[in-house]
């Protein structure tokens, strides 16, 4: 089976702190966590090409308030901009997991594998049961 992981030593990143209100203008921020994931993957290819895959995510936060989901945004839209064969409508299935974590200790990891065939029945078990409703 093919895995990509890695963990990277940066505060994860909420989508709020994406853009600015205008939506059209990258935060300082948020370029500084892309430029940090990239340099950090220099060298790693993709190994998955047009494969659908599954992320398992653990975002070690600082902060006990700090929204798990909104880890997700940032992180797919930076890998698309490191791998080129990326794209984030190849992802079938994600696990998130949040760590609480000393101020200066947060961080990322990320595995990417891919989908597996009992991901893909447990999909299909859910969806079928709601066409039947």
């Amino acid at each position: 089976m093919k895995i990509l992981e890695h963990t990277f030593r940066v505060k994860p990143l909420s989508a709020n702190l994406m853009t600015h209100r205008n939506k059209t203008l990258k935060q300082r921020v948020y370029l500084d966590y892309q430029n940090e994931l990239r340099d950090e993957m220099q060298g790693k290819e993709w190994p998955f090409a047009l494969d659908l895959v599954s992320f398992f995510i653990v975002a070690g936060f600082s902060n006990k308030g700090a929204d798990l989901d909104n880890v997700l945004k940032p992180l797919f839209d930076t890998y698309q901009g490191i791998f080129e064969e990326f794209n984030d409508n190849k992802v079938y299935h994600t696990e998130l997991h949040k760590a609480i974590m000393p101020k200066g200790k947060e961080f990322l990891y990320v595995r990417v594998s891919e989908l597996t065939p009992e991901q893909i029945k447990e999909s299909e078990i859910h969806a079928e049961s709601k066409r039947n409703e």
